[in-house]
Protein backbone atom coordinates (compact mmCIF):
# COMPACT_ATOMS: atom_id res chain seq x y z
CA UNK A 1 0.00 0.00 0.00
CA UNK A 2 1.26 3.51 -0.91
CA UNK A 3 0.10 6.96 -0.53
CA UNK A 4 0.25 10.37 -2.53
CA UNK A 5 2.99 12.46 -1.82
CA UNK A 6 0.73 15.16 -2.76
CA UNK A 7 -2.45 14.94 -1.03
CA UNK A 8 -2.01 11.57 0.69
CA UNK A 9 -4.32 9.60 -0.77
CA UNK A 10 -3.83 5.65 -1.60
CA UNK A 11 -2.39 4.99 -5.48
CA UNK A 12 -3.94 2.10 -7.27
CA UNK A 13 -2.70 0.38 -10.07
CA UNK A 14 -3.58 0.16 -13.51
CA UNK A 15 -2.81 -0.44 -17.46
CA UNK A 16 -0.71 2.61 -18.69
CA UNK A 17 -2.41 5.04 -21.73
CA UNK A 18 -1.54 8.09 -23.51
CA UNK A 19 1.03 10.18 -21.74
CA UNK A 20 1.42 7.64 -18.74
CA UNK A 21 2.97 4.95 -21.15
CA UNK A 22 5.71 7.09 -21.20
CA UNK A 23 6.81 6.27 -17.03
CA UNK A 24 5.29 2.57 -17.20
CA UNK A 25 7.22 -0.34 -15.60
CA UNK A 26 5.93 -3.36 -17.77
CA UNK A 27 2.36 -1.78 -18.82
CA UNK A 28 1.42 -0.28 -15.74
CA UNK A 29 1.48 2.71 -13.69
CA UNK A 30 0.70 3.48 -9.86
CA UNK A 31 -2.12 6.70 -10.51
CA UNK A 32 -3.53 8.13 -7.20
CA UNK A 33 -7.26 7.75 -6.26
CA UNK A 34 -7.26 11.33 -4.94
CA UNK A 35 -5.16 13.84 -7.40
CA UNK A 36 -5.10 11.76 -10.28
CA UNK A 37 -1.46 11.84 -10.14
CA UNK A 38 0.71 9.21 -12.15
CA UNK A 39 3.67 7.70 -11.11
CA UNK A 40 6.46 4.95 -12.10
CA UNK A 41 5.22 1.48 -10.14
CA UNK A 42 8.54 1.22 -8.40
CA UNK A 43 8.98 4.48 -7.57
CA UNK A 44 5.44 4.54 -5.94
CA UNK A 45 6.01 1.46 -3.89
CA UNK A 46 9.29 0.89 -3.31
CA UNK A 47 9.44 3.77 -0.88
CA UNK A 48 9.92 1.70 2.40
CA UNK A 49 8.32 2.68 5.86
CA UNK A 50 7.93 6.22 6.53
CA UNK A 51 6.26 8.66 8.89
CA UNK A 52 3.92 11.02 6.45
CA UNK A 53 2.23 14.16 8.16
CA UNK A 54 -0.57 16.09 6.75
CA UNK A 55 -0.45 19.87 6.39
CA UNK A 56 -3.69 22.03 5.92
CA UNK A 57 -2.53 23.06 2.18
CA UNK A 58 -2.61 19.11 1.39
CA UNK A 59 -5.94 18.58 2.81
CA UNK A 60 -7.22 21.70 1.40
CA UNK A 61 -6.04 20.25 -1.90
CA UNK A 62 -6.83 16.75 -1.33
CA UNK A 63 -10.76 17.63 -0.63
CA UNK A 64 -10.81 20.93 -2.98
CA UNK A 65 -11.85 23.14 -0.17
CA UNK A 66 -11.08 27.04 -0.52
CA UNK A 67 -10.14 28.53 2.39
CA UNK A 68 -12.99 30.85 4.22
CA UNK A 69 -12.94 33.62 6.55
CA UNK A 70 -15.41 32.76 9.17
CA UNK A 71 -17.95 35.69 7.86
CA UNK A 72 -18.10 33.49 4.75
CA UNK A 73 -15.87 36.01 2.88
CA UNK A 74 -13.25 33.88 0.70
CA UNK A 75 -9.75 33.86 2.70
CA UNK A 76 -7.26 36.86 1.71
CA UNK A 77 -9.96 38.79 0.32
CA UNK A 78 -10.26 42.67 1.19
CA UNK A 79 -12.55 42.93 3.57
CA UNK A 80 -14.68 46.88 3.09
CA UNK A 81 -13.87 48.00 7.17
CA UNK A 82 -16.44 50.72 7.08
CA UNK A 83 -19.34 50.51 9.02
CA UNK A 84 -22.81 51.98 9.45
CA UNK A 85 -23.03 54.29 12.37
CA UNK A 86 -25.99 55.81 13.94
CA UNK A 87 -26.60 60.12 13.60
CA UNK A 88 -27.43 61.76 16.05
CA UNK A 89 -28.84 65.66 15.69
CA UNK A 90 -25.99 67.68 16.64
CA UNK A 91 -23.83 70.09 15.17
CA UNK A 92 -19.98 70.10 14.39
CA UNK A 93 -17.72 72.56 16.53
CA UNK A 94 -15.85 72.69 13.70
CA UNK A 95 -17.91 73.55 10.75
CA UNK A 96 -21.61 73.62 12.27
CA UNK A 97 -22.98 70.74 10.29
CA UNK A 98 -25.87 68.97 11.88
CA UNK A 99 -25.74 65.13 12.16
CA UNK A 100 -23.12 63.79 13.43
CA UNK A 101 -22.22 59.77 13.37
CA UNK A 102 -21.14 58.42 16.76
CA UNK A 103 -20.49 55.08 18.47
CA UNK A 104 -19.68 54.25 21.62
CA UNK A 105 -16.83 51.88 23.62
CA UNK A 106 -16.41 51.33 27.08
CA UNK A 107 -12.64 52.34 27.73
CA UNK A 108 -12.98 52.82 31.55
CA UNK A 109 -13.40 50.58 34.28
CA UNK A 110 -16.98 48.92 34.32
CA UNK A 111 -18.75 51.13 37.16
CA UNK A 112 -18.05 54.17 35.05
CA UNK A 113 -20.12 55.35 32.26
CA UNK A 114 -19.14 54.79 28.31
CA UNK A 115 -16.99 56.84 25.95
CA UNK A 116 -19.30 59.01 23.08
CA UNK A 117 -17.36 59.15 19.55
CA UNK A 118 -18.38 61.49 17.15
CA UNK A 119 -17.50 62.52 13.69
CA UNK A 120 -18.36 64.98 10.77
CA UNK A 121 -19.31 63.40 7.73
CA UNK A 122 -18.61 66.74 5.78
CA UNK A 123 -15.46 67.93 7.23
CA UNK A 124 -14.33 64.85 8.82
CA UNK A 125 -13.57 66.31 12.73
CA UNK A 126 -13.93 63.73 15.45
CA UNK A 127 -13.99 64.16 19.33
CA UNK A 128 -15.17 62.25 22.14
CA UNK A 129 -17.04 63.10 25.24
CA UNK A 130 -17.36 60.82 28.27
CA UNK A 131 -21.05 60.16 30.12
Amino acid sequence: MSFCDRCGSLYKVEEASGAAAAIAVEGLVARCTGCNRCENVRAAFDKGIRESFSTSDTFLFKYGIEPMNPDGSKFGAVKDVTRERAVVDEKCPKCSHKGLNFYTMQLRSVDEGQTVFYECPKCGHTFSQNN
